[in-house]
């Protein structure tokens, strides 16, 4: 096998890294994946490219397409040699597996969005389906790109998700529900356009939704899968509901017609996976899961399923003999983080996600592994270092939130959140003794230590302090978003920034609750007197230097420094055109250097990080890694090893030296 991304370097930890990056850790966010038809592969489309993995070892031997990433769909052909990708918005890529090559690129008419592409059964076409009020069914030759045929079929952007039959003859749809109509599922043949069947009254509310379809070998059935514990067969000619299958409710059912077994189901719930032989109304087997399951595929033959969570991917494989089932689990596929923190040693890094427990790394090795004693669920983690040189995570749960060293089963401390709960923004104070956390009317809730820490033998006392902040203006329908805070060194002060009606950045003095001073921004730029508002933040940054003189704040457009005795504005650093949300920001240890990160802007192939020399506000270095959004930052201790978590689902460490 030839040209596989460096496969002779086993550290897949190097493989396509972007310029001035050393290692990535993480191996982009999971959009969808699939079983080749022979069994010899599996590959996962993520938001940093496509990856291929050789079967059962699950290791991986190819990385493409990482120049754009955002692989949303992959789809093999029925001989095994070739891969279909499909890039959002952008284009379809034809991979020879064997030569590593892209056979061919086919860009989307208008740049729609497409279906999951499908090759026919000959390997000489590929077909998808467009998701517009103009809907069509497009068909390329997969070795040239030449589209061979577009045929309207109506409106279809309220449709999702396509399925094309075996035969590629059929397409059917969700159609999403509307105040004129209700939800229903379409079933169109791809050659005409024209529309064959409609089934429709039979979804009352969410859980009944069809979001898993799947055809009968002989396209004469559709069935549907739904997250009450039900899956519905309809007979395609007639038009009619041909047979129901109740399972138990909360329940996501996934169906899959196997060559030998019929029709198998995967029912997942919250933290457990049966595979049933429906027809039989048998178990095959149970293997518990970590919950919020993302993507679930079954390969051709039904003998092997994939069930990807957040931050890994179980392979479950049917044996010989029915006790004979294996199950493994992939590490790499992370999701969205919102923090990263060094142990005091630096021979751990911690991760903290949007919907999973923490992950940490070893250093070393680069290798990911699960905290001792971690406890599930968990959502929305931040971690920081401790003044005791521990790990701290700071995670919701419920209206509340949980503090506890990474790898200790039992919380520190529970501390009681305000009715309606508490968004993503959280500060952790350096020394230990303070947190804060905006709820979703952008009050700032501060709770405080009470006293010393203890040995962890029992929990600490912890109370709540003050309640800071309330602005009418900065709610504008977006909860838990508009808020970005940080605490001062020595835990006295606390900045915060938010979007609001003209942007409002504060210095709060913390044992008072009073605000210090109002620190000046820049306003927003205006069209005909009215605010723009496209892209111009959501979300926004916030950081104190590490001695505490100096708040470093992102907006649209710029970085500001204010001077954080007084809140007046040290200096602006206007951001270039590609950096125009600069809202991830980060002082390195010795305060000489500012890390920004960009969030994605259209056109661009990737988000940029900007390296900035405090003295002079020069932009020193700029590095292009994540394919979307840099979400955190942390450095080393030396300041010469700067580390980037993107929503893009990597981690990218960047080195530091030959601009320092």
């Amino acid at each position: 096998m030839k040209n596989k991304n460096s496969a002779a370097n086993e550290d897949v930890t190097t493989w396509a890294l972007p310029e001035g990056a050393i290692a990535r850790l993480g191996r982009g966010k999971n959009n969808d994946m699939a079983f080749s038809p022979d069994g010899q592969y599996f590959a996962v489309g993520s938001w940093i490219g496509l990856w291929l993995y050789e079967l059962p070892t699950l290791s991986p031997i190819a990385l493409w397409d990482t120049v754009r990433g955002t692989i949303s769909a992959v789809a093999f052909s029925a001989d095994s040699r070739w891969i279909v990708t499909y890039t959002f918005v952008e284009h379809l890529k034809v991979w020879d597996i064997q030569s590593g090559t892209c056979v061919t690129q086919i860009e989307i008419p208008n740049k729609q969005h497409c279906s999951r592409p499908v090759f026919s059964q000959d390997g000489q076409r590929i077909t998808a389906a467009s998701c517009e009020r103009n809907g069509k069914i497009y068909t390329w030759c997969a070795r040239t790109g030449a589209q061979r045929n577009a045929t309207e079929i109506g409106e279809t952007y309220s449709i999702y998700p396509f399925l094309f039959s075996q035969d590629r003859n059929l397409l059917a749809g969700r159609k999403r529900s509307t105040d004129a109509d209700p939800e229903s599922i379409l079933v169109w043949h791809v050659e005409t356009g024209e529309q064959i069947a409609c089934f429709t009254g039979y979804f009352s509310g969410y859980s009944e939704r069809m979001d898993n379809l799947c055809f009968s070998p002989d396209g004469k059935y559709l069935t549907a899968g739904s997250a009450d514990g039900t899956i519905r067969i309809w007979d395609i000619e007639s038009g009619q509901l041909a047979t129901t299958h109740t399972h138990s409710g909360d329940t996501q059912m996934f169906p899959h017609y196997s060559p030998e077994e019929g029709l198998i189901a995967a029912a997942i719930s919250k933290r457990k996976v049966q595979v049933w032989h429906i027809d039989r109304d048998k178990k095959i087997d149970t293997f518990e899961h970590r919950g919020d399951s993302w993507h679930v595929c079954f390969s051709e033959d039904g003998a092997q399923l994939a069930v990807a969570s957040p931050s890994e991917i179980q392979i479950w494989t049917k044996g010989k003999n029915s006790d004979a089932h294996t199950l493994s689990t992939h590490y790499g596929h992370i999701p969205t983080m919102d923090t990263l923190v060094f142990s005091a040693d630096e021979k751990t890094l911690a991760a903290g996600f949007w919907s999973d427990n923490v992950l940490l790394w070893d250093v070393a090795s680069r290798c990911p592994y699960r905290p001792a004693n971690e406890k599930l669920p968990g959502t929305s983690h931040n971690v920081y270092p401790s003044p005791s040189g521990k790990i701290i995570s700071i995670n919701g749960f419920g209206n509340n939130l949980n503090m506890q060293e990474v790898g200790e089963s039992e919380p520190i401390v529970e501390l009681i959140g305000p009715e309606g709960g508490l968004g993503r923004a959280k500060a952790f104070a350096p020394t230990g003794h303070r947190i804060a956390s905006v709820d979703k009317d952008n009050n700032i809730h501060i709770w405080e230590r009470t006293g010393p820490i203890n040995s962890r033998q029992e929990s600490e006392s912890w109370e709540k302090h003050t309640t800071v902040i309330h602005d009418a203006e900065l709610t504008y329908g977006l909860l838990h978003s508009s808020t970005g805070l940080a605490f001062s060194p020595d835990g006295k002060q606390l900045a915060s920034i938010s979007r609001s009606q003209d942007w409002k950045a504060s210095l709060w003095d913390v044992d008072s609750g009073k605000q210090i001073a109002e620190l000046p921004l820049t306003p927003l730029p205006s069209r005909d007197g009215r605010y723009t508002y496209t892209y111009c933040g959501e979300d926004t940054g916030i950081a104190f230097s590490p001695r505490g003189d100096i708040i470093a704040g992102g907006k649209w457009g710029e970085v500001v420094l204010w001077d954080a005795t007084d809140g007046k504005v040290l200096m602006t650093l206007p951001q270039p055109e590609e950096s125009q949300r600069p809202i991830t920001l980060c002082f390195s240890p010795c305060g000489q250097y500012l890390a920004s990160g960009a969030w994605w802007q259209p056109d661009l192939q990737k988000a940029p990080i900007r390296l900035w020399e405090m003295a002079t506000g020069k932009n020193i270095a700029t590095f292009w890694g994540h394919t979307t959004d840099v979400q955190c930052f942390t450095f080393s201790q030396d300041g010469t090893l700067l580390v980037s978590g993107g929503h893009d689902g990597a981690i990218y460490l960047w080195d530091l030296k030959p601009y320092l």
